[in-house]
């Protein structure tokens, strides 16, 4: 059985670890580390299984389109959320419209918490990057490995400290390859699509799909980088886009709702959540545009609902009531880069790419 590209990847990584670092106990450490995240991303895809299962169960595969939505909007009146995402409490939660993205009831929040459980538990580890030598100092190829690992160009990536960084970008890659993976045994036909990617304002042109509903990938060690618009400012790539029908492209005028997944350490600003208000205006207009009745002639107000999804506080609870206090996650003491960035309120690691 072929090696996974992103595991070659993450050798590749490993070697490139060994030569900003001492030899020794850390280069065992990372050989072991790269071992259990080959293993367990297979491991996860095999628990996601059930995930498949329970969106099969949900809509069925030869739903009618006039009874998709319909559904949808059932499934979303009966979300599971606990009483932090209802009263929109813990991190993040300062800002209208945040705090909003937060209390915005969606379906399948039972299948996004399992494929969040699944990728949290897919072992990570930290790099330290050693004193005096920036990434942008790299050999080209060894830089490029960094680059699509990790979603970001040399620059960005120059001052990033990779104790806080790497592990939620780590965490985020499984969420996606399990989501696609998801997609790709519903024969390229699941709801929920990840990393969608739409150019920059006015027109926020579409994520190109090869066939009906695949979505184009461009990247090799990472599929989800270079995004299609990658280059362009002011493009946006949704962590996860829920389709309206599941057998039409993932466009402007398909848009059920857009979640952003946020796990712990990740930065929550508004301004990213704001470009996704601005681009769902314009998918209204292109529903309308679609649509032959408006109701009462009045023409569609939304593009489609947008949700923030923070792992572990947004996940499904069911028959329980929650403890008004924080997780064991939100005890954590945060990484002193976190607390500096709270106090300026601006982060340069986890804004979405042109945002």
């Amino acid at each position: 059985m072929p090696v996974p590209a992103i595991v070659w990847g993450v050798l590749e990584l490993v070697a490139l670890a060994i030569t900003l670092h001492e030899l020794g106990e850390l280069a065992e450490e990372l050989y072991e580390g790269v071992e259990k995240y080959g293993k367990d991303i297979g491991k996860a895809k095999e628990e996601v299984r059930k995930v498949i299962q329970s969106i099969q169960d949900e809509i069925a595969q030869k739903i009618e389109e006039k009874e998709e939505v319909a559904i949808l909007l059932a499934l979303e009146a009966a979300d599971p959320q606990g009483q932090n995402t209802r009263k929109a409490a813990g991190r993040g939660a300062t800002d209208a419209t945040i705090n909003a993205a937060i209390e915005q009831k969606i379906p399948f929040r039972d299948a996004i918490t399992q494929v969040c459980n699944a990728a949290d538990r897919v072992p990570v580890w930290s790099l330290r990057k050693k004193k005096g030598v920036s990434i942008k100092d790299l050999p080209k190829a060894k830089r490029k490995v960094i680059e699509e690992l990790l979603s970001k160009s040399a620059e960005q990536l120059a001052d990033v400290k990779f104790e806080e960084f790497f592990v939620i970008r780590l965490k985020q890659l499984a969420v996606n390859l399990l989501f696609e993976f998801v997609d790709e045994c519903l024969s390229w036909a699941s709801p929920l699509k990840c990393e969608v990617n739409f150019g920059p304002p006015p027109s926020f042109d579409d994520h190109p799909v090869e066939g009906a509903t695949k979505l184009q990938r461009l990247g090799k060690i990472n599929p989800f980088y270079p995004s299609p618009f990658q280059y362009q400012k002011g493009n946006i790539s949704a962590d996860l886009m829920i389709s309206e029908y599941r057998h039409q492209r993932s466009d402007k005028g398909n848009i059920f709702a857009i979640v952003e997944i946020k796990f712990q350490g990740d930065r929550i600003e508004a301004e990213q959540f704001l470009a996704y208000k601005r681009m769902l205006e314009a998918a209204a207009k292109v529903k309308t545009s679609r649509t032959p009745i408006t109701f009462q002639g009045k023409p569609v107000s939304s593009g489609g609902r947008l949700s923030l999804f923070r792992y572990p506080e947004d996940i499904a609870v069911h028959g329980k009531k929650e403890p008004d206090k924080p997780s064991e996650h939100e005890k954590k003491e945060e990484p002193e880069q976190q607390k500096s960035e709270k106090s300026s309120g601006r982060s340069r690691h986890s804004r979405k790419r042109g945002i």
